[in-house]
């Protein structure tokens, strides 16, 4: 099969010739139709996570091939999405356990586009499990820093469906799409402060703040814009827990196969609010397989709103 492979430390990445995973009793062989791209991707290529040589991506969509002895929820000519750590998406095939907490799988419903599925698992589940460790409901007033990127544009209709009111962040130019997702109130942080926009809107502060974008010494500040006994979460490990508790807010430093959204449950949730028109996925831009590496550099340098995907011929 074709796969984008990392062969060797500071490699992009080369499309080549790869095995085929073998299929154990109780894995799922996929022939994959698209793959997303997430920044977890990048970051596992350049800081080498994983043992080498390894296939890029994780995010899949694609069709059921093969399956194991022992599996029971899965067949042949099926429609499977989700992710797959071990063997990655950036291929021809990849292969996921029938039930694995770290690596969910799902069935694609009928009505259910390849590229928004292949597009959903992993931002899908961030946002998801963010906003539950938020404890985001109806009446919440919510902050999103980073409102249109892959996890943030999915958390905004999320908590709109939610019944919360969320005000969002991105660039300027990006107004008009963070309103079309839902955002209540929009601040643009290449034109104002971010700290002072949101208190002088909210002086007794917000419930909640999700923050996806700012490292460990940028997100300090935005304690005062969150109540006492109000939540953060930090989707990048920028949280100093004990800082913010001596301030009276709970912070948390999300891991997500660490939360109960990594799961069937969770991606089904979100393929069904998909289903029900109370979530779209906002896809910026489809390359074939062969241009992972430049799609992966536009991720890294942060010029994507919405979500990249690859399509795999």
């Amino acid at each position: 099969m074709k796969a984008v492979v990392v062969e060797h430390l500071h490699e992009k990445g080369t499309l080549k010739e790869w095995p085929v995973p073998a299929v154990g009793s109780s894995d799922v062989l996929v022939a994959v139709a698209v793959a997303g791209i997430n920044p977890v991707d990048w970051k596992t290529r350049d800081q080498a996570r994983r043992p080498l040589p390894f296939v890029l991506g994780q995010d899949f969509s694609g069709l059921v091939t093969e399956v194991g002895d022992e599996v029971r929820r899965y067949r042949p000519g099926e429609r499977l999405f989700g992710i797959a750590r071990k063997h990655g998406s950036y291929a021809e095939y990849t292969l996921v356990p029938e039930d694995d907490h770290a690596q969910p799988v799902a069935k694609i419903p009928d009505d259910v586009g390849d590229a928004d599925a292949a597009a959903l698992p992993t931002a899908g589940l961030t946002a998801l499990a963010s906003l539950e460790e938020l404890r985001v409901g109806s009446g919440t007033t919510l902050l999103v820093l980073g409102a249109t990127g892959g996890v943030g544009s999915l958390a905004v209709q999320i908590a709109r469906a939610r019944g919360a009111r969320v005000i969002g962040t991105a660039r300027s130019t990006n107004e008009q799409l963070a309103r079309s997702l839902g955002v209540d109130e929009f601040v643009a942080y290449d034109a104002d402060d971010v700290v002072d926009a949101v208190r002088r809107s909210h002086s007794k502060g917000v419930d909640a703040v999700l923050d996806l974008v700012d490292d460990a010494d940028s997100i300090k500040p935005k304690a005062d814009v969150i109540r006492a006994d109000g939540r953060i979460v930090s989707t990048i490990g920028a949280c100093d827990v004990d800082w913010f508790a001596a301030r009276k807010i709970a912070a948390k430093n999300l891991v997500l196969f660490e939360t109960p959204a990594s799961s069937h449950d969770g991606l089904r949730t979100l393929v069904k609010m998909l289903e029900e028109g109370r979530l779209r996925v906002p896809i910026a831009k489809e390359r074939p397989l062969a241009e992972a590496a430049q799609a992966l550099d536009e991720s890294k340098e942060g010029r994507v709103d919405g979500k990249l995907v690859l399509t795999v011929e």
